[in-house]
């Protein structure tokens, strides 16, 4: 008998040492440029092909384990999806950001550029700013990125147009000065892209102050033989004005205004044509015009230019943007300096100053809430990263530990070799439950803020702040911050008090009600359990109530009800309803339509039901009338 256990023994000993070989890197890259052949092939078909293809793909096991196929899959979801549904577009190009951090360089720069096109279609623009910089700094860091010379040109292009429009004038000149470069270098560069890379050029460099006269004329001189060449309207309209600044940078006034004036006409002509852009490019260059009669004291025409400003914004102020109006201001404060008035200049002058602290504080708000959601992804990213540095450490631990009992085991007695036995099987118990639980937490930081809900949040915010609901705005950013802390707090810890918990849920459900503009009522009933010391596994009521909220509340035309109520079933259960008066849905719903909150919630409930041997479960009833959903969790007590 003992030498049968003894044989045993060994045999789990050496089936537990058994090497498996790490998937060679190769395997992936092959993986990869068959994707990208695949991209390439499809190029002609429709677009909703191509969506149903990948697809397709982004759910086999093969991409799944690949990040870097993850990757470029959830990309061209997002180049298709960016139309059509730009939030899910955001939400894929948000997991292929994430999924491209050990990418090729071509990969990391695809994506790059992506997200600064997404972030740039939701009107983000420092976020776009963040991308397409960080695109460019991978084509100038390496060759091997985007192969074909046209995608850098216009990554390159983009990034520098940013940098001009937030100051960063040196370094857009030297992205314009790469761009035009690289298009010198092809057989037959795009003329357009060329125009704009001198067009731009000439902007950073008359912005940065230090170039010389001569290098401003020689880049006018350039746009003035392509827009000849072109015979583009639109690109002799920049000339003009780019020749109306250079005269203006050099003094000369007169000449100055010759060209805004021919601009002027450019304007007139794209208005009366019914271009979208020209009622606001007009009253830019009739304030610009406005501005250099009043210098130059020609008040007649001075007074005549701001009439038709005043025309202008009359017929079109939501089209206007502050900075816009205040160039107005800035010509009406000269014209009323020049003509003497001088109280008209201090009641002009108040207003811009008004109007100045407004576009700082606007600008400051957008840039915080759009760097702030940069940064918590990226430090989800992070966490994301450590978690599995340290799954990795323990996965070769346990080889190690293998290795070492296969050793030992071929020289212990029969006992020896029983008792290690048991402790390799106890240990690696162990090790798969840390392993299990650091999934889960990784899972759970991975949904605990989704991407899609915090662009959908900024886009309220900057919608509160573009209509000047400056209080709703503050209360929202208030809100949420706290909502983003009080998460990434509880997400830490095993169990949480009771009033923490319903404090965090409260705080989603005000958010949200906020978001659907009082759509829905709701009523928190802890029947004073609050006040009780208890503790409660953290953030498994909020997916239920985020369901209730989109799949119940969202699809129901009428006015929503949830109801969540607590119950103390006894010393160590506590039940919690979650009531919604929705639309309900089918009982046999597709896995398709099953929330990946949903999916977690229920994982962390097994794991809770094993460790503490109890009945934590969840139990959904649906109908006509609504949905209730049943959950019972364990409870500790503070002691």
């Amino acid at each position: 008998m003992n030498r049968i256990l003894l044989a045993i023994s060994m045999l789990c000993i050496l089936a537990a040492c058994k090497y498996t070989p790490d998937k060679a890197p190769g395997n992936q890259n092959s993986l990869l440029n068959s994707l990208e052949k695949e991209a390439d092939s499809l190029g002609k078909s429709s677009p909703d092909i191509q969506l149903q293809h990948w697809e397709k793909r982004l759910h086999q096991s093969a991409v799944q384990k690949d990040r870097s196929a993850n990757a470029f899959v959830h990309y061209q979801l997002a180049k298709y999806l960016i139309k059509q549904e730009p939030d899910s577009a955001a939400y894929h190009i948000n997991l292929a950001l994430e999924f491209s951090e050990e990418a090729p360089a071509s990969l990391k720069f695809a994506v790059c550029n992506g997200a600064g096109i997404v972030a740039e279609s939701q009107g983000k623009y420092y976020q776009a700013a963040y991308y397409f910089n960080e695109s460019a700094a991978i084509v100038i860091s390496s060759d091997s990125a985007a192969q074909k010379p046209m995608p850098k040109v216009i990554c390159l292009l983009n990034a520098a147009q940013y940098n001009n429009k937030f100051g960063q004038h040196a370094k857009a000149i030297r992205q314009n000065k790469l761009a035009l470069q690289l298009l010198q270098q092809m057989p037959e560069p795009s003329a357009r892209h060329v125009f704009r890379a001198y067009s731009q050029l000439f902007t950073a460099s008359a912005e940065e102050g230090n170039i010389s006269a001569d290098s401003l004329k020689a880049n006018l001189h350039h746009l003035q033989l392509l827009a000849m060449e072109s015979g583009d309207p639109q690109q002799q309209r920049f000339f003009c004005d780019h020749a109306g600044h250079f005269y203006l940078l050099k003094q000369q006034t007169d000449s100055a205004i010759h060209y805004y004036e021919k601009v002027k006409a450019f304007d007139q002509q794209a208005l009366e044509a019914g271009s979208s852009s020209a009622l606001r490019n007009l009253f830019i260059t009739q304030s610009n015009l406005a501005l250099l009669y009043s210098k130059s004291a020609r008040l007649k025409s001075a007074e005549t230019t701001l009439q038709s400003i005043r025309t202008l914004e009359s017929a079109g102020a939501a089209q206007l943007l502050p900075d816009e109006k205040a160039l107005a201001l800035k010509a009406l404060l000269a014209y009323n300096f020049a003509s003497g008035n001088l109280h008209g200049a201090r009641v002009a002058e108040d207003s811009l100053a008004v109007l100045n602290r407004t576009i700082s504080r606007s600008a400051a708000v957008q840039a915080t809430s759009e760097m702030e959601a940069i940064y918590q992804l990226q430090a989800k990213d992070r966490n994301i990263r450590s978690m599995q540095s340290a799954m990795a450490a323990t996965d070769q631990q346990l080889k190690l530990n293998r290795l070492l009992l296969y050793t030992g085991a071929s020289l212990a007695l029969l006992v020896i070799s029983w008792l290690v036995m048991l402790a390799v099987l106890h240990r690696q118990r162990r090790k798969r439950q840390e392993k299990d639980k650091a999934l889960l937490q990784q899972q759970l930081l991975r949904t605990q803020m989704e991407p899609h809900f915090i662009f959908n949040t900024l886009s309220v915010l900057q919608s509160f702040i573009r209509f000047g609901e400056k209080d709703k705005a503050i209360l929202y950013l208030n809100q949420f911050s706290k909502l983003l802390r009080s998460n990434l707090e509880l997400s830490r810890q095993n169990f949480v008090p009771l009033s923490e918990e319903l404090d965090a849920l409260s705080n989603y459900l005000s958010l949200q009600q906020m978001r659907y503009e009082q759509g829905f009522q709701y009523v928190i009933d802890d029947g004073e359990l609050k006040e009780q010391e208890l503790l409660v596994p953290p953030m498994l009521i909020q997916p239920y109530v985020e369901n209730a909220i989109l799949h119940g509340i969202g699809a129901s035309a009428s006015q929503g009800n949830i109801v969540v109520k607590l119950e103390l079933k006894n010393p160590g259960l506590l039940q919690v309803a979650i009531i919604d008066n929705g639309k309900g849905f089918p009982s046999a719903m597709p896995k398709e339509h099953r929330s990946l909150s949903g999916i977690i919630a229920r994982e962390r409930l097994a794991i809770l039901a094993r460790e503490e041997k109890n009945a934590a479960a969840v139990e959904i009833s649906s109908g006509p009338q609504g949905t209730t959903v049943l959950l019972t969790l364990p409870v500790h007590r503070q002691f």
